[in-house]
């Protein structure tokens, strides 16, 4: 029964596949009525949206945000996880179960394959500020250095309107922001910056909420 029930779940998870990924509905940010594709290719890599949140400065909105899986890797990082943790939930129960759950996100910010992240500004962020919230984010999970590092790769200032992209492709980490591009290699990096976003102490909450939403949605009863 374990293996009909995870074979089951792992059907009615499967979000989409590349033949119908233009079909795919996108996922709005309610707050900022942003829009993001549910599938985007970036660099080759096909990538499937998980959710979508806002970061809040005080309160002001900065930006829309929205995270991505490598398309071929997403079943592998959600369906054995709920088989294991939350067998019995669906619906709202389980909706609420992931929001609460930070094992869950940190499977996603660990999970193999490329990521993705896809801001898009409702104001002007200046580099210093993208500096100060990597380095409150990430302070506690990379050296110093590596922090300095990653700052040193942001291309510049972002401005009302535009696309930050962040993506990974195995220790290649690429930090774009309105087609101004830079890549930076280090497998920590990579590997790490994405506890930004999904950590505990997220600075979009939200995000990890639509997250939990959309997962939970596409459990069948």
């Amino acid at each position: 029964m374990g293996v009909m029930r995870t074979l089951l779940l792992a059907a009615s998870l499967l979000l989409a596949t590349p033949a119908v990924a233009a079909e795919a509905k996108p996922i709005v940010e309610d707050s900022t009525g942003v829009k993001f594709d549910a599938v985007t290719t970036v660099e080759g890599t096909q990538y499937r949206c998980l959710g979508a949140g806002v970061r809040k400065v005080f309160l002001f909105k900065a930006y829309a945000v929205t995270y991505c899986l490598e398309e071929g890797k997403v079943d592998d990082a959600i369906v054995g996880y709920l088989q294991k943790n939350h067998p019995d939930k669906k619906g709202e129960a389980l909706e609420e179960a992931l929001a609460t759950d930070q094992r869950f996100f940190n499977r996603l910010a660990n999970a193999p394959g490329d990521k993705l992240v896809v801001m898009r500004l409702v104001r002007d962020i200046s580099k210093d500020k993208i500096a100060g919230a990597f380095r409150d984010s990430l302070g506690d999970v990379l050296p110093k250095e590596k922090v300095e590092k990653l700052i040193d790769t942001i291309p510049g200032d972002g401005k009302d309107g535009q696309r930050i992209l962040l993506h990974s492709h195995g220790d290649k980490l690429v930090i774009d922001i309105a087609g101004n591009a830079r890549t930076i290699e280090d497998q920590e990096i990579a590997s790490k910056l994405w506890r930004v976003w999904l950590g505990p102490e997220s600075p979009t909450p939200t995000l990890k909420e639509s997250i939990a939403s959309q997962v939970a949605m596409r459990v069948n009863p």
